[in-house]
């Protein structure tokens, strides 16, 4: 973190070429200025680094096409994107092995369910603390491998939890709506009927007291 010039970051990463690594965190401290934007290829060097998790954090814009952020780092085990601007999940390459995904602090508007769906090893997806998250339109579908989903802290308002929102994810067990702002239920669980953990704290529900939501 903060250990290039931000004119410099794409050609020192190349340096990296042939590192072997548990885990490697790139961006700048959150104290700084954030003069480094994610621009296209930035992360090439990256291809020729093996590595289990990857942490990019702290940088500032990026640019409307994004394409690249995914492209050398989409075998990865583990990827957090933490504190970026990064309004869009970029395009996701073809047999992605990413099996734990974390965006905090980012800049989605709407949780980004149809490209997050290409993670087709995805088990565990964390979208938290995106003051600007609001909506929840799009749908998870075909995500056989996901047990966990927290979308805490988020500002989130929707409506017909929490089945339709979930196609062919089987195995979802663990979901986290907590700090949310208003969500709607219907009573229908029948995507997520495998369900071990619900958390709505501090969210407000409509529907419970009404008629019985919980009856599955």
């Amino acid at each position: 973190r903060s250990a290039f010039e931000s004119s410099m970051m794409q050609t020192s990463l190349q340096g990296l070429a042939g590192l072997q690594v548990s885990r490697l965190i790139v961006g700048v401290f959150s104290d700084h200025d954030r003069e480094q934007d994610f621009e296209r290829g930035l992360l090439d060097g990256l291809c020729q680094v093996q590595m289990e998790e990857f942490v990019l954090i702290c940088l500032g814009d990026f640019e409307d096409d994004t394409d690249t952020l995914f492209d050398c780092v989409g075998n990865v085990s583990t990827i957090r994107l933490v504190d970026l601007g990064l309004e869009q999940i970029s395009q996701v390459p073809v047999g992605s092995k990413v099996k734990q995904l974390e965006c905090k602090k980012c800049g989605f508007d709407d949780v980004p369910a149809m490209k997050l769906s290409l993670f087709k090893e995805l088990r565990v997806l964390r979208i938290t603390k995106n003051r600007s998250l609001k909506t929840f339109e799009q749908k998870f579908e075909g995500l056989s491998n996901l047990e966990v989903i927290d979308l805490s802290e988020n500002r989130l308002t929707f409506s017909r939890c929490c089945s339709p929102q979930f196609r062919n994810c089987p195995n979802l067990k663990h979901l986290n709506l907590s700090f949310n702002s208003y969500i709607r239920l219907t009573g229908d669980f029948n995507n997520v009927e495998n369900l071990l953990y619900l958390d709505f704290q501090h969210t407000t529900l409509f529907g419970p007291g009404s008629y019985p939501v919980f009856l599955s």
